[in-house]
């Protein structure tokens, strides 16, 4: 026997986190826990992590009972664990954040010598090594959380718990976590995979158990359920999912609105041009750093002065606060960075916007709250006290409730579950129906092709290197070929070549 869970339960006062789960995982074999949010996955994670007591029940590790009374104690036993929330100081360097679990000392003194050559190490084997002496602050998000997981690596976990971090990564960054999860499955290791991209559950885990309400309510191998039935199973109502491809609009005309002739990639020094349409929903993909994020931040006017035309009008947007008073919208995948006020009620944070920014009143906090499917107590309390999934809600609600005409989007779903991910789909779906322009980045190529199937006009333009390598519309838009745009020195579509020679604009 590997890993097993017998009757854990945990309660937070009156609320039940943990119900009597069950949980047997063999050496060598990588385990996913799939379940909304509240499930309780992430908090039967930490128990096994030691970040937080079991009320009841007991943790057996080959044979023995074992009980984690802090993460440092659970290290000594190779239990590592990584999670969406970093753990990592920005003002060190990569290589002093990977060893900082266990500093080599010589003397009284830090052994750099042996610091980097153990931070190298780990680098070189998730090809990283160009990481080395740069600060973390430096860093972009996605290599942060390749960061944690070569702090969690250079321990030798022989329990590894994977929680959420693979969300912030591009397709390059998941194929490197692939090949270090199946080097440790080599090796023995357990590893416990929370994610809920499940192209990638099915690509890396061998079996999954599903988490609702904190009870653990069965474990399949992977290939022996469908993605529908496991989601069914999480959700406890039949769900079909909607993948999207073969299911698009052909390329409807466009009611252009909104003009943007020059926006800066400043990443590049580039420039490059969108049209947007009323009703659009337009994706944006490509490797990591190709000028994505660029191209969203810079029509929200945060990147400096960008000219725009909006019904037939010059409009000049030089900060956010213009771009608001024009009806733009922008919402981020960071919650703790650029989403919620987190030491303030749900009531606040809802209104941010409208009250704050808009001079507006909001009425009444329930009901927006409630109409965006927000699971809570009371509008008072803190926004903390609620699952990842829903303040995001939180923060999409307090966008959605001004009626943007433009919502920018930058990975708005990054760590939530599909359900709730299914829901802000649901919403910004909606908000183009009505008239309006959605303009969404994702990291997940399979959340833009099926974000897209769900409105009349849609394209997803690929970036690479500053410039925009492919628009892809109708039959067009599936992983294959954004992919391939992605990389345009494997290919790129005849039509898409054709249309940037001839100059036609996105």
């Amino acid at each position: 026997m590997g890993l097993a869970f017998r009757d854990i339960s945990k309660r937070y006062g009156a609320v039940v986190a943990i119900k009597q789960a069950q949980m047997e995982i063999e050496e060598g074999e990588v385990r996913a826990i799939l379940g909304g949010n509240g499930s309780g996955k992430s908090t039967l994670a930490k128990i096994i992590g030691g970040l937080i007591s079991r009320d009841g029940g007991e943790i057996l590790f080959q044979g023995q009972r074992v009980d984690f009374k802090s993460p440092k104690d659970a290290k000594r036993n190779h239990v590592i664990m990584t999670s969406q929330e970093l753990s990592l100081f920005g003002n060190l360097t990569v290589e002093e954040n990977i060893c900082i679990s266990n500093i080599p000392v010589k003397g009284k003194f830090t052994d750099r010598k042996r610091l980097r050559k153990k931070a190298q190490d780990v680098l070189e084997r998730m090809r990283l090594d160009s990481l080395m002496g740069k600060k973390v602050e430096e860093l972009a998000a996605n290599q942060q959380y390749m960061v944690e997981l070569a702090k969690a690596l250079v321990q030798e976990p022989k329990i590894l718990i994977i929680d959420e971090i693979t969300s912030a990564l591009y397709r390059e960054d998941v194929e490197i976590v692939d090949d270090i999860i199946r080097g440790l499955k080599k090796e023995g290791c357990i590893v416990l995979f929370i994610s809920h991209r499940m192209v990638e559950l099915y690509a890396m885990c061998d079996s999954v158990t599903i988490m609702r309400n904190g009870e653990t309510l069965g474990t399949y191998p992977m290939k022996e359920k469908t993605e529908d039935e496991l989601l069914s199973l999480m959700v406890g109502t039949k769900i079909e999912s909607y993948h999207g491809e073969g299911r698009h609009h052909q390329c409807a005309e466009r009611d252009v609105f909104i003009r943007a002739p020059r926006i800066p990639i400043p990443t590049y020094g580039t420039l490059e041009s969108l049209d947007i349409g009323k009703g659009e929903i337009i994706g944006v993909a490509g490797l990591q750093g190709h000028g994505q994020t660029d191209l969203i931040r810079a029509l929200y006017g945060v990147l400096g002065e960008i000219e725009l035309e909006i019904d037939g009008k010059v409009r000049k947007i030089r900060n956010a606060k213009q771009a608001v008073s024009e009806g733009f919208a922008f919402i981020s995948g960071d919650r703790e960075k650029d989403g919620t006020f987190q030491e303030r009620s749900l009531s606040e944070n809802i209104a941010a916007v409208q009250e704050l920014v808009k001079r507006g009143k909001i009425g009444n906090p329930r009901g927006i709250l409630d109409s965006f499917h927000v699971h809570y107590d009371n509008p008072g309390e803190l926004i903390t006290s609620l699952s990842g999934g829903n303040q995001q809600k939180v923060v999409v609600g307090r966008w959605l409730c001004t009626r943007p005409r433009l919502l920018l989007a930058d990975d708005p779903t990054k760590g939530i579950d599909v359900k709730a991910r299914t829901d802000l789909h649901q919403l910004f779906a909606e908000l183009a129906r009505e008239g309006n322009a959605v303009i969404m980045l994702s990291s997940d190529d399979d959340e833009l092709v099926s974000i897209t199937s769900m409105v009349e006009t849609s394209r997803v333009i690929v970036m690479y290197e500053g410039r925009v390598s492919a628009i892809l519309e109708g039959d067009a838009i599936n992983r294959q070929n954004i992919s391939a745009a992605s990389m345009p020195v494997n290919s790129i579509h005849d039509a898409e070549v054709k249309n940037r020679k001839e100059g036609v604009t996105v």
